[in-house]
């Protein structure tokens, strides 16, 4: 049966996958690796430079093989949002290198894989 909808239109589940694991969320967080202030003669900041964006995404799925993407891997992922910043402007496109991968498995329970990519805007990742 498919879901009845009323009201706004608004995003849903997610955009993409991941060989070898079945998705079940992400978190993307994107912030400036480079802050400058400058202060006036009483204290108060004047003067504020935001630079170097940065984005780091988290993906957490099922493990439906044992291979996953390896540490220093290019990863791509398409969110939701236009929240990646791997080129320096906004967009839903991301692309980084692994720099984490978590394993967790149970006797109880399936065996569940978080992958963390990092970009930069100033670095290509082809």
């Amino acid at each position: 049966m498919a879901a009845i909808l009323k009201g706004v239109v608004c995003k849903y589940g997610l955009l993409d996958t991941v060989a070898s694991l079945q998705v079940q969320s992400y978190t993307v967080t994107s912030d400036f690796q480079n802050t400058q202030t400058v202060k006036g003669l009483d204290g108060k900041t004047i003067t504020v430079r935001y630079d170097d964006r940065k984005s780091i995404i988290t993906v957490e799925g099922i493990a439906i093989t044992s291979t996953i993407p390896e540490l220093g891997a290019t990863f791509a992922f398409t969110v939701n949002t236009e929240s990646a910043y791997d080129g320096g402007t906004s967009n839903s496109s991301y692309r980084g290198v692994v720099t984490k991968v978590d394993d967790k498995g149970s006797n109880q329970n399936w065996t569940t894989v978080s992958i963390t990519a990092e970009c930069y805007e100033g670095i290509s990742y082809v």
